[in-house]
């Protein structure tokens, strides 16, 4: 399969090398009439911008590129800004290390792309007129049969190479590219105003411009991708990786941090869990675990978290919650328990909870994990399977005590 694809690759950019080779001595039109000097500056920058390509996220590249062919395009013709993206393609292969049937290929379809919009361009130049709003709607025209043609073209490599149908491919790119290809032909129309006007300097003004964009667009997405890297790292360092749930590290960065916020904490542990780990071995006991985590999941909101206190001991955080809305989501979450159960558990599985509030019961967040500590060792003393909200009696019965479980 993979020497099928490959053949089917090098097949693909040889064709559309001689493509490019064919159509760029049919539509041959000399060197432009702009002169050298607008044209090699031009070249310079396009050249340049062609090997800046940013990565935005997992499936979006970005580049300024394609605003700085245009005005080749538009002001030097075809076989100018055929020869220059012939060149542009074999430079971003070498720079970014290619190998050589895509660097072939983008070295034709860049070409290609270019005489089709010199082509659109022309052809509205003609029937329009060249000057004003007639002018503008040419250009666009032909900014808009570039990106066309070379998404189309690029959309043929890649659906050979991910065996998909072109046209779903084409969507793909299409949906994906669609923002900043938009941005990239406005920037691209201005460019081209820029040199039609001021000649050299205009593609030396603008073009230092674009350079320093590119620049400042690639170190922002850097530091962007930096943090989001260090997000992730985060998450995994805060993350039970047994059960899915937040560890004990979240929860003790949790609690250092200073918060005026109204929160209710539901302290979970599940009832004679020892005993179910020697009847049924630890890695019942691990599921059992990992569905408990789902459980609580499925009957708490999205911002709630469900923290590993350690063992089988969970910690319920309800930010905004006060004591009476943490016993309802208390006693929601205990009535879905229930359907945890399986033929060869001996007795259903239930939990004791123990419920406390800030600002109701406390305004420290450590003591109020305390406190819901107490109130759930009330609960296990009062019979397991229920629910405790802290009060003075919870405190004096998990003192009467060292092990009520």
């Amino acid at each position: 399969m993979e020497q099928r694809v490959e053949r089917l690759q090098k097949i693909t950019a040889f064709i559309t090398a001689a493509t490019a080779l064919i159509l760029g001595v049919i539509f041959y039109n000399g060197a432009g009439e702009q002169g050298w000097l607008v044209l090699l500056s031009l070249a310079a920058v396009f050249l340049y911008l062609q090997t800046i390509v940013v990565r935005i996220g997992e499936r979006a590249d970005y580049s300024l590129a394609t605003a700085s062919v245009l005005p080749i395009v538009f002001l030097c013709g075809p076989t100018p800004a055929m020869i220059v993206s012939a060149l542009a393609g074999i430079a971003d292969g070498v720079v970014h290390k290619k190998e050589w049937p895509r660097i072939m290929f983008n070295a034709a379809q860049l070409p290609i792309s270019a005489l089709m919009s010199a082509l659109a361009f022309g052809f509205f130049r003609d029937h329009l007129g060249s000057t004003g709003l007639s002018l503008m709607v040419s250009m666009a025209a032909g900014a808009l049969v570039y990106i066309l043609a070379n998404i189309s073209l690029v959309a043929r490599m890649v659906s050979i190479w991910r065996s998909a149908s072109w046209l779903s491919t084409l969507r793909m790119l299409l949906s994906r590219s669609l923002l900043s290809t938009v941005s990239s032909v406005l920037i691209g129309l201005v460019f081209t105003l820029f040199v039609k006007a001021y000649g050299f300097w205009g593609v030396v003004g603008f073009g230092v411009l674009l350079i320093n964009l590119s620049g400042m667009l690639k170190a922002a997405v850097e530091v962007s991708s930096e943090r989001a890297r260090r997000r992730e790292l985060e998450e995994v360092l805060v993350i039970d990786e047994m059960t899915g749930a937040l560890n004990f590290r979240f929860l003790n960065k949790w609690l250092n941090e200073p918060s005026d916020d109204a929160v209710t904490v539901l302290f979970f542990d599940i009832d004679d869990f020892s005993v179910f780990n020697n009847e049924h071995g630890h890695v019942e006991g691990d599921r059992v675990l990992k569905m408990l985590v789902e459980t609580i999941l499925g009957s708490i909101r999205p911002r709630d978290k469900v923290i590993r206190y350690g063992g089988d001991e969970f910690v319920v955080l309800l930010e905004g919650v006060g004591a009476e809305g943490g016993a309802r989501v208390a006693e929601r979450i205990m009535a879905n328990l229930k359907g945890l159960r399986e033929s060869y558990w001996n007795k259903p599985l239930t939990v004791s909870v123990g419920i406390a509030s800030k600002p109701g019961h406390t305004r420290d967040k450590h003591q109020l994990l305390l406190f819901s500590d107490q109130a759930m060792y009330a609960a296990k003393k009062a019979g397991k399977n229920t629910l405790r909200v802290w009060s003075s009696e919870c405190a004096q019965a998990a003192a009467a005590t060292e092990d009520p479980c």
